[in-house]
């Protein structure tokens, strides 16, 4: 598990490798350069299933269990509601998860539009979770995702018990749009989070001022939880 992984999350586990997002500071597809002697898809960071993760018996087709009180990262290297994922696929790993009712597991997307095709189908036991950087990107290519405005929209729309939101690595932003965001959005949780690999740096790319964080925090823990990312 990553060093600079939320602090809530216990596990990670991958049964999908691989995002089509493309997104310039992802953390996720440097991870993957380590896979190259296991496997060539995720050194890529091609989009492919490790379905068999999540499989006592892969033949049988009976699940693992996965340990009781902790919090999986179900697919921290790719997007479970990627467009390229297929419905089938998605429908396993929503079976596993109900399978393991003992567990909580943590779903962050990019592209909560398709999520919200699911949401009749996400158990209980899910934190579902999508990432706003900032209230708008600069005039520079960021990620091929649905914008910023676009999550926000659909995110704000879904009803479920436990929603998070990730502001990582944060962008400048409009202190008071943001904030309505998230109002509108009503998480249980928000994570704020610098660039730590200097990425967005390299491309110009504006980062907030620590005081105007500040401000956003200060402001953000009068109705959700926050959880304060920002050691470098």
């Amino acid at each position: 598990m990553p060093s600079r992984m939320f602090k809530f999350i216990d596990y990670t586990l991958n049964p999908i490798v691989g995002c089509y997002h493309n997104c310039i500071y992802c953390w996720a597809r440097m991870q993957a350069k380590r896979q190259k002697h296991r496997c060539m898809h995720c050194y890529y960071f091609i989009p492919h299933t490790h379905i068999e993760r999540i499989y006592e018996d892969f033949t049988t087709g009976v699940f693992k269990r996965t340990a009781k009180g902790r919090t999986y990262f179900i697919c921290s290297m790719s997007d479970l509601f990627g467009s390229w994922v297929s419905h089938h696929i998605i429908e396993i790993i929503l079976d596993f998860i109900r399978f393991n009712k003992q567990s909580t597991f943590f779903i962050e997307t990019k592209n909560p539009i398709r999520l919200k095709h699911f949401i009749d189908d996400i158990p209980e036991n899910t934190i579902i979770s999508t990432t706003i950087e900032t209230n708008k990107y600069p005039y520079i290519f960021i990620s091929k995702a649905p914008s910023p405005e676009q999550r926000y929209k659909a995110f704000k729309e879904i009803n479920h018990p436990h929603k998070h939101v990730s502001i990582e690595p944060i962008i400048d932003f409009d202190l008071n749009t943001l904030v309505k965001w998230i109002k509108d959005i009503q998480p249980e949780s928000v994570s704020i989070g610098y660039d730590n690999y200097g990425i967005l740096k390299r491309f110009k790319v504006p980062e907030p001022s620590k005081e105007k964080v500040d401000k956003l925090i200060s402001i953000l823990k009068e109705f959700t939880c926050v959880e304060d990312k920002r050691k470098r």
